[in-house]
């Protein structure tokens, strides 16, 4: 059986912790490489199975890479799946989940075009809905709010539709917690340290700055990252990989900053098993082709 990571042509071998994961899928017979998507010398009908989730150059390529989804598609099996990857690259799918009761962080959106809306009181956070890892994300304090609505503009101006949030204070204090799900089922957790700085500007590598180690959710946590997922899993497919990135609301509740079900990095250096737990779901995807 053979199997292919999509990577980047930045990052070609993932993150540190790819070993463990190739690794644990030898020991299922699965010979797994990494192929690094927009190469076009790439024969995917080869493989028995993609996964897309190291593919972390779409967002500058999005047109590319829904192209390239449905080519591949039409090759082999890919996961996630396509229907999956497509709703997951904007995220104004938050919209989604929260007219479908999952707590989120609040949000206003403002595509190109828009009338200005009035900002939210506080400091702020400013982003495209297509972005990762921190790209063109700013926090803002309240006398910075004019610094916001130049970047706002700057994006607009760029095609681009923002996303604006409320900063949420008890990040600061607490960070984030991401709970990892394998084949639809919770498999581990991390907790990652808060990435916004208060006057740092535009960011473009977030997921660069942090301290992460593993989490222990608890049952609120777990509950509404379930939900997250479910309600994704049922207006499109199930998932094969996902991870929920929960803040604290100022009430104390948790709420869902994002769900990654296009190429999150799921930390398996934080719980090694978890890595023959995927290897797990991949083979029996293979298998049930």
């Amino acid at each position: 059986m053979r199997l292919a990571v999509a990577a980047s042509a930045a990052y070609p071998d993932l993150r540190p912790d790819w070993p463990l994961l190739q690794a644990a899928l030898a020991d299922r017979g699965v010979v797994a490489t990494t192929q690094v998507w927009t190469d076009l010398h790439v024969e995917w009908q080869d493989f028995d199975l993609v996964v897309a989730n190291g593919a972390w150059d779409n967002i500058h390529r999005a047109a590319e890479f829904s192209a390239w989804v449905e080519t591949v598609s039409g090759e082999t099996m890919l996961v996630n799946p396509p229907s999956v990857l497509r709703w997951n690259m904007d995220k104004r799918y938050l919209a989604a989940l929260a007219e479908a009761g999952v707590p989120t962080v609040p949000t206003l959106w403002m595509a190109p075009g828009d009338p200005r809306p009035d900002l939210f009181e506080g400091e702020i956070v400013v982003k495209p809905t297509i972005s990762g890892g921190g790209y063109e994300t700013a926090r803002y304090r309240p006398d910075e709010h004019e610094q916001a609505r130049v970047h706002i503009d700057r994006l607009h101006e760029a095609g681009r539709t923002v996303m604006l949030q409320p900063y949420q204070f008890d990040v600061d204090r607490i960070g984030e917690v991401g709970l990892i799900f394998l084949g639809g089922e919770y498999s581990h957790a991390i907790s990652k340290s808060p990435l916004l700085r208060a006057g740092a500007g535009v960011q473009e590598h977030l997921w660069q700055d942090g301290h992460i180690g593993p989490a222990l959710p608890t049952t609120d946590q777990r509950r509404t990252a379930q939900a997250a997922l479910r309600v994704a899993e049922h207006v499109l497919e199930p998932t094969t990989y996902a991870r929920v990135d929960l803040v604290p609301l100022d009430d104390g509740t948790s709420a869902v900053l994002e769900l990654e079900l296009l190429d999150p990095a799921l930390f398996f250096e934080h719980d090694p098993p978890a890595a023959d737990r995927f290897a797990a779901v991949l083979a029996a995807s293979i298998a049930g082709r």
